[in-house]
């Protein structure tokens, strides 16, 4: 079994909507009970996914072989066909915390139980994200009842966590790695400059070397 800790960085400002609202905010992000945000660990599989997607669109394009890359379906389970088999391959991806995340619940938990005017959920989300503000224009103004305001993570925001592979080998260590650098973008609003992201983690790989190795094989 390989463990990778991986570091997710926010770059631009970041929506990860909850799909929740209240009077204040039309569209909030993901949040604990503390009011700490967190990256889910859904969310960042499936954009995992979607960036090894990407990789071999890349390597196809390319002409480059991709023999060294561990099959898609066998990592993350999307095998199309009705045969039941089961991959070996186990991803476990946990969701992502703030540096220092136990010992942050176990200060709020203490301040809000002591504190309970002061310190609310709503006021220690405030310490990470700030509000932006849209509006539909229709002929250079501003439709009626088109404002419209969602809550973001501020950029420098880190998360961290632990992925587990079971029943790892290099080639699905190459795809992980690529998939990860490959990965850039996270959220909402990605068209408006939001949700930019940067993914570090070691596998063990120089990525470049690599590449640089694969690429010469197609020029023979």
């Amino acid at each position: 079994m390989a463990k990778i800790d991986v570091k997710i960085t926010v770059e631009t400002p970041l929506h990860l909507g909850s799909g929740q609202a209240d009077v204040n905010i039309d569209a909030e992000i993901v949040h604990d009970a503390f009011g700490l945000p967190y990256f889910p660990a859904k969310r960042f599989k499936g954009l995992l996914y979607e960036s090894a997607v990407e990789v071999f669109e890349m390597f196809k394009l390319a002409e480059m072989s991709t023999e060294n890359l561990a099959a898609l379906e066998n990592v993350f389970h999307r095998n199309s066909d009705d045969s039941g088999k089961v991959s070996e391959i186990q991803i476990i991806v946990p969701n992502f915390y703030l540096k220092n995340y136990e010992k942050l619940c176990e200060d709020w938990k203490y301040l809000q139980s002591k504190y309970k005017e002061i310190f609310r959920p709503a006021d220690v989300l405030k310490n990470f994200t700030s509000i932006r503000y849209q509006t539909k224009l229709k002929n250079g103004i501003a439709a009626n009842g088109s404002l419209h305001n969602l809550n973001v993570l501020d950029a420098g925001t880190e998360f961290f966590g632990t992925i587990e592979i079971l029943n790892s080998n290099d080639k699905v260590l190459n795809l992980m790695a690529l998939a990860m650098k490959n990965l850039k973008f996270a959220g909402t609003k990605r068209n408006r400059g939001f949700g930019r992201i940067s993914c570090t983690a070691n596998f063990g790989i120089d990525i470049e070397k690599f590449l640089a190795k694969e690429a010469l094989k197609c020029t023979k």
